[in-house]
């Protein structure tokens, strides 16, 4: 029932969507099943995904080439110095928009099926959950871009859509969160699925991101602070390991995930396996034993040398439980190599004896709920009771209450930059907190990067979309009427 992805063109089909399809309640629920398929697809690719689009932008303060400081193709190096261009892979949205059109079937068709309204209301509620998280990605991420809302079918014409505003795009996530709410009224169904905290988390989150991003006014400020105490205040897991534990999965500390499994075809793909060493590198009996390295094909990317230095030291100043997760180090175990470091929070299930991919897609966690309480106070100049929601993260990591005491505004800034850092490191959200707090210049500054994209050069971009990515040229050459971003080719 899904459109096939077309870079938006769409061209019709006479099989795509048709009303034939639409006749009793299991197809509406199989095609609220298939939004969630979609949304995986859209997020298990190679180069587009949260990992792409959310964290490797950081840049090379945060991330290096993986091993021997060899790898990482021209896609890659792209995203990580922001030298993009209409032919970089990860500028992609196609499959964002062919989840979207899943997400517009079931909203057209749901509520004319025959079924019960506690059915209807969890299809809807999902189509509009997904199609705000799917569009809030899209803004953040291009900036201006179609808004599409009925889904693609069979009328004796092609369309080609324009770009809207950026304003129009932010306004659909708003109205489709809203819209969300209405039909989902508790937890029940779990990470995997619509809920009202996981529904709340993106309304937080994209109310920060108005507020300070898109300079939107106190009244994001209110929305967040609505949101937030919608939300269930969740204790976390005592022991940061259990949280990625693939033993433990869509357990409680998870609000919001995209499931996958072994016999799933997302396990053999997604940004995870580019963390992970391959084979022929390391020792055959440390190869994804106890004690030993998870291996696979090889690893194309790593943390940089500075990010690493500030886990070792939170490791031995403060027993950071969070750095043997986020980052693991071996000796011994390669003839080729010294040391072999990995990137260790999504190893996948490697007690066979053979790595199986099998980590959720983590969206939204607990953690989160805390850090956008400490960053909503933050904003509000309530520093001491910013500090409060922090320590809450802190306190797990560190084993020790109040571990952050300065209520100065640099300091619960500084607080703030740095646990983000450490706690969600991997988890392809860093780029979107460090934009809203008005940190990414400071820890990875990229309007004075060269062309070259080395860090630290002279000369610096004038591109007045920076943060943005263009869109991809195969779009463009498909469909004339849409203009890429400015300052990108």
């Amino acid at each position: 029932m899904a459109m096939a992805g077309c870079e938006l063109d769409i061209v019709n089909s006479d099989q795509l969507n048709t009303t034939n399809m639409w006749v009793d309640e299991s197809d509406v629920t199989g095609a609220t099943t298939g939004i969630y398929f979609e949304l995986r697809n859209a997020f298990r690719q190679n180069y587009t995904n949260q990992f792409f689009w959310g964290e490797l932008r950081v840049g090379p303060a945060m991330w290096d080439r993986g091993t021997n400081r060899s790898l990482m193709d021209s896609d890659m190096l792209e995203v990580l110095h922001s030298l993009l261009n209409g032919g970089t892979s990860s500028v992609s949205w196609t499959n964002l928009y062919t989840c979207i059109n899943q997400c517009n079937s079931v909203i057209k068709y749901a509520p004319s099926v025959e079924m019960s309204d506690e059915t209807r209301s969890y299809c809807l509620g999902n189509a509009y959950f997904v199609r705000a998280y799917v569009y809030y990605w899209i803004a953040r991420v291009w900036g201006d871009a179609p808004v599409i809302l009925t889904p693609t079918e069979s009328t004796g014409r092609e369309i080609y859509p324009s770009r809207s505003p950026r304003a129009e795009v932010y306004a659909q996530v708003a109205q489709d969160i809203e819209s969300a709410l209405t039909h989902i009224t508790s937890n029940a169904k779990g990470c995997y699925y619509a809920t009202v905290d996981n529904i709340n988390m993106l309304k937080a989150d994209f109310a920060l991101w108005m507020y300070a991003a898109q300079k939107g006014g106190d009244s994001y400020l209110t929305m967040a602070g609505e949101a937030l105490d919608a939300v269930t205040r969740t204790p976390l897991l005592g022991k940061f390991a259990d949280v990625f534990d693939v033993k433990n999965k869509a357990n409680k500390e998870i609000a919001f995930a995209l499931h996958v499994d072994a016999t799933n075809e997302v396990h053999s793909a997604s940004y995870i396996q580019r963390f992970i060493w391959g084979s022929t590198q390391v020792k055959a009996s440390y190869r994804n034993v106890e004690g030993g390295v998870p291996v696979s094909s090889n690893q194309w990317f790593c943390y940089a040398d500075e990010f690493i230095g500030e886990l070792k030291r939170n490791k031995e100043q403060n027993n950071d439980q969070r750095s043997d997760v986020t980052y693991m180090e071996r000796t011994g175990v390669s003839d080729m190599y010294e040391k072999v470091g990995w990137p260790n929070k999504f190893t996948g299930d490697w007690s066979s004896g053979t790595l199986l991919y099998d980590d959720d897609l983590i969206l939204y966690r607990y953690a989160q709920y805390y850090m956008f309480r400490a960053e909503l106070y933050y904003y509000r100049k309530q520093y001491k009771e910013a500090l409060g929601e922090l320590n809450v993260v802190a306190q797990r990591a560190y084993g020790k209450a109040d571990f952050y005491t300065s209520a100065t505004q640099q300091d619960v800034l500084e607080a703030l930059a740095a646990e983000n850092r450490w706690e969600f490191a991997e988890e392809g959200n860093l780029w979107f907190t460090y934009i809203r707090l008005g940190y990414i210049d400071t820890y990875c500054p990229l309007k004075y990067w060269p062309n070259t994209g080395v860090e630290g050069g002279v000369g610096g971009s004038t591109n007045p979309n920076i943060y943005l990515f263009p869109i991809s040229t195969s779009a463009i050459n498909k469909n004339s009427n849409l203009r890429q971003t400015e300052g990108w080719s």
